[in-house]
């Protein structure tokens, strides 16, 4: 989802809009001369441009392949820190007798579905390979589908715990994201006047560790000007043209739809449809509440989704625009139908996700499919409720700011309330990984 998410990458209302969002691609260069204004066109396929190849927009960019054995661990991307394992028991996890793990292991089934249905001997993943190959998971798979195992018991007896900390820290940080659901419209109205749109058709993405194996898990967005490839056109410089049309809604939501990297779109005849991560246009998170905050709109402890919600409404369409475009990082999306309204927006492993059960990670550092145990303390937003956090979840999702070893965006669900208690987290964290009986993290973290 906010990968897409990977679910492209970005969390919670005001933790994110306040903190700048880091991206894997580097920040671009915006052409001097606004973009030509090609004929609208319904849904294009995207072109291909010469010896590069364009994924398909629902698909996560994949690690590039190498002739090596399947034995063979790759080398990890340089700006990789390694880390480190502790083995440790249930009993030490924090509160871990009171913590609710149904939904985790909800969570995993949907994972195992999809690993599962690789070959047996293929690493999980290429870059946290501590997480073993896919056929160490074929056991707890299994097992995870069998309802006369009860949900803690299962986790006990067929999991082994590992704290999780590098050479300086075991604290990293915990931010809340969820999928709102927004009043949108099928034509252009003066309250409904920001487009939400799909994927253009000369945007493509190049995925750099196919070039240079340091670089895994890395891409630029771009496009071909003149037989060169190029920076992808920046907000400023998208118009309605640019990229087809998908709806309209206000400017405050469509910014925040953006933020999640996914929603749900309620047209006034009643029907919803979801807004789902297509692709972005590669340049860097601008913060709009900082940009409020230095024209003095809002004052610096008050900049709110709310608040900047609340000014979006009275702003003139000038002032609007000028704050939008203060981020140069815009969204496109693919409208899917809702077949399942209790099941979530696909994440970056393409598994629906689970509410207080997926979680955004990393990929540099951790598989999908993985279980993490993480205690949330010390929050460092003032007006959070959630003083403390206990959760197991499974590794589904991923974002642009979500960079580091013990990093993780908690996924809330959909709708306000989720909103609400997506957008008060903001909290150190510690990490254990729960592994299958029989993988050593250790050892395969030798070579990283």
């Amino acid at each position: 989802m906010r990968r897409s998410l990977g679910l492209l990458t970005a969390s919670g209302l005001m933790s994110v809009l306040l903190t700048a969002c880091a991206t894997v691609a580097p920040t671009p260069v915006p052409e001097p001369v606004p973009p030509p204004t090609p004929a609208p066109v319904v849904r294009p396929e995207p072109i291909a441009a010469p010896a590069v190849p364009v994924p398909r927009p629902a698909t996560p960019l994949r690690p590039a392949t190498t002739s090596a054995s399947p034995s063979a661990a790759p080398l990890p991307p340089a700006d990789i820190v390694p880390l480190q394992f502790n083995q440790t028991a249930f009993e030490s996890l924090p509160n871990w007798a009171e913590t609710d793990v149904g939904a985790a292991r909800r969570a995993l089934v949907r994972s195992c579905a999809i690993s599962q249905a690789r070959a047996k001997d293929q690493l999980l993943s290429t870059v946290a390979t501590y997480s073993g190959r896919v056929g160490d998971w074929a056991g707890v798979c299994a097992l995870a589908q069998d309802p006369s195992l009860e949900d803690r018991s299962f986790w006990e007896s067929q999991f082994q715990v590992w704290r999780v900390s590098t050479e300086a820290t075991e604290i990293g940080r915990l931010t809340g994201y969820y999928e709102p659901i927004m009043a949108a419209s099928r034509v252009k109205t003066p309250v409904f006047s920001e487009p939400i749109q799909s994927r253009p058709s000369d945007l493509f993405e190049i995925d750099l560790g196919q070039f240079d194996a340091t670089l895994r898990n890395r891409a630029i967005v771009a496009r071909m000007d003149r037989g060169k490839v190029v920076p992808y056109w920046s907000r400023a410089q998208i118009n309605e043209n640019t990229a087809p049309v998908l709806a309209w809604g206000e400017p405050a939501e469509v910014l925040s739809l953006q933020v999640q990297g996914s929603g749900r779109l309620q047209f006034d005849d009643g029907t919803q449809v979801r807004a789902a991560f297509a692709a972005h246009n590669g340049h860097r998170f601008g913060s709009n509440a900082q940009e409020l905050i230095r024209r003095g709109a809002l004052p610096v402890n008050g900049a709110s989704m709310d608040a900047i919600k609340t000014w979006f409404k009275t702003a003139s369409p000038k002032e609007a625009r000028e704050v939008l475009n203060a981020n140069p990082r815009t969204v496109f999306f693919q409208l899917e139908p809702i077949k399942d309204p209790s099941a979530g927006p696909k994440g970056g492993q393409q598994a629906a996700l689970e509410a207080n059960g997926s979680l955004a990670v990393d990929t540099s550092y951790h598989a999908y499919g993985v279980p993490i145990f993480l205690a949330a303390d010390a929050p460092r937003v003032a007006i959070s409720t959630d003083v403390s956090l206990r959760r197991l979840v499974v590794a589904q999702d991923t974002g642009g700011a979500i960079r580091g070893p013990i990093r993780g965006d908690l996924y809330w669900g959909t709708g306000p309330e989720a909103g609400l208690r997506a957008g008060r987290i903001n909290h150190d964290v510690r990490f254990w990984v729960l592994l299958p009986k029989g993988i050593s993290p250790t050892s395969a973290n030798s070579g990283r």
